[in-house]
């Protein structure tokens, strides 16, 4: 699972500003203008998502990451489904008949795969945006 820091390429301990610049020289590299013939537009929207979340509430995005790191690790996959582009609402019901709790902030920080269990029983949906 890619996160924030790792398409900026800076270690998540980084600090505000150095994630800043790391996330401004990003956007130098990757923007159409800059690089039309790789220019990855869904890519740099859903970076642009993040940053701004990020930017107003960095341990939100932190905490939300460590949950996705163990659910990744230690979660059991009932369902995969795939978002679409811009997609901010899923209506998914758990195989035990619970609704899973997608907001669309949580939809908006996934970059390549977001793991979101259910609330009543211990399966997971692995939600998966379609390759940049």
């Amino acid at each position: 699972m890619k996160s924030f820091y790792d398409i900026i390429e800076i270690d998540e301990t980084a600090s505000f500003e150095d994630v800043k610049k790391a996330y401004f020289r990003f956007l130098r590299k990757e923007h159409p203008d800059k690089n039309p013939e790789h220019a990855n537009t869904e890519l740099l929207n859903t970076v642009g998502q993040i940053w701004e979340q990020f930017k107003e509430n960095r341990p939100s995005y932190d905490s939300w990451l460590r949950e996705q790191k163990l659910r990744e690790t230690q979660g059991t996959i009932g369902e995969t489904i795939e978002l679409d582009f811009g997609e901010l609402e899923i209506d998914e019901i758990c195989r035990c008949g619970a609704d899973f709790d997608l907001t669309a902030e949580k939809l908006e920080q996934i970059i390549d795969v977001g793991i979101f269990e259910c609330s009543s029983c211990s399966l997971c949906l692995e939600v998966r945006r379609p390759a940049h």
